[in-house]
């Protein structure tokens, strides 16, 4: 975790120099490495992500079930319907993207996109398909999983990913690719909702969402969360991944970043709430303050010793903050436990 004001160098040193180093010794392209000696411990992480709010693409064909891989799931049900056996319908049958089924006027957008000069683009939706993207006989074929109501695959697009959960409830993946996205607290999505209509702090959580899916991809069909099966992980890295965030969510995010963890990747987050700093294992607090009189390390340790610290700004709000204080006093207690137990 690394904390500190506004203006102490935070964003600096972990957007312009960490990350673009640690690309740079992956072989990955990158801007300009800001100055700085050396970094150690880079071999022990494997690769190094930016989970960021920028948007994910420009395309109205990516959602979020595309994103996570569910759709991918959703379409092989809708394959193995006996009306789509008795017509020859395939995997590709079902997609919008490409092939026949999708309708043929909008291209399997579902709208039609008429740019304007000086005015924001207009999208209307299709008068041929109206919105739907398929072909009308396509939408013939229906699904009922479990003697619940039928469902052509224009249907499932509109239901949110907790009204998707409990429909596939007996398609084990379909549920599965879809519960990240559930646990990142974006249970109220649509599954076809377009990806660039989604909010900054959405997008990260999209994005969150896709690599606890591809930790789960992994874990069920090597038993191991890496490819190639070494001790080494991801180093993910987080820009104040709590903007905009209800509590609830911020609960949620918690036990996200609990997931990634356990499946032996690392996480840097830049953050500045209270609830989040205390629930972490380790922080480096930069200041003193902001501007010309930031930059440099106040302290580092667990959040019960940045408390301690009687400079930091960072640990008299901890030492302020009811919450704070308490979950911090947790989590050093759970971790002592844990160091006994491993003692013993």
């Amino acid at each position: 975790m690394v904390t500190g004001g506004s203006g102490s160098g935070k964003s600096t040193r972990v957007q312009n120099v960490l990350y673009p180093a640690l690309l740079k010794r992956f072989g990955k392209p990158t801007e300009m490495t800001g100055e700085h000696a050396l970094i150690e411990g880079a071999e022990c992480i494997e690769a190094v992500v930016m989970v960021d709010q920028t948007p994910i693409g420009r395309t109205t064909r990516s959602n979020p079930a595309s994103y996570v891989g569910a759709f991918d799931a959703v379409r092989k049900s809708f394959a193995a319907a006996p009306m789509a056996k008795q017509r020859g319908y395939t995997l590709g049958t079902f997609s919008f993207n490409s092939g026949a089924g999708r309708c043929a006027t909008c291209g399997g957008n579902g709208f039609e996109h008429v740019e304007m000069q000086f005015l924001s683009d207009v999208y209307l939706r299709c008068p041929d398909c109206n919105g739907r993207r398929y072909r009308d006989e396509v939408l013939e074929v229906l699904v009922q999983p479990d003697g619940k109501r039928s469902l052509n695959i224009a249907e499932v697009l509109e239901l949110t990913v907790a009204e998707a959960i409990e429909y596939f409830a007996e398609e084990r993946e379909v549920v599965a690719k879809l519960q990240p996205l559930a646990e990142v607290g974006l249970e109220y999505l649509k599954l076809g909702q377009p990806v660039p209509t989604l909010s900054g702090g959405e997008a990260q959580r999209l994005k969150l969402a896709g690599y606890l899916a591809d930790a789960g991809d992994r874990l069920r069909t090597t038993g191991s969360t890496r490819s190639d099966g070494s001790s080494r992980g991801t180093l993910f890295i987080f820009d104040e991944p709590t903007t905009g965030l209800h509590f609830d969510d911020i609960e949620k995010l918690l036990r996200a970043f609990r997931r990634l963890i356990d499946a032996g990747h690392s996480l840097l987050v830049i953050e500045h709430n209270l609830d989040v700093i205390a629930a972490a294992d380790w922080i480096v607090d930069l200041g003193p303050e902001g501007g010309d009189a930031g930059g440099e390390v106040v302290c580092v340790g667990t959040p019960h010793e940045v408390m301690r610290h009687t400079t930091s700004h960072t640990g008299k709000a901890l030492r302020e903050s009811v919450g704070g204080w308490r979950s911090a006093i947790s989590r050093n207690a759970h971790r002592l436990g844990e160091q006994t137990q491993t003692a013993h």
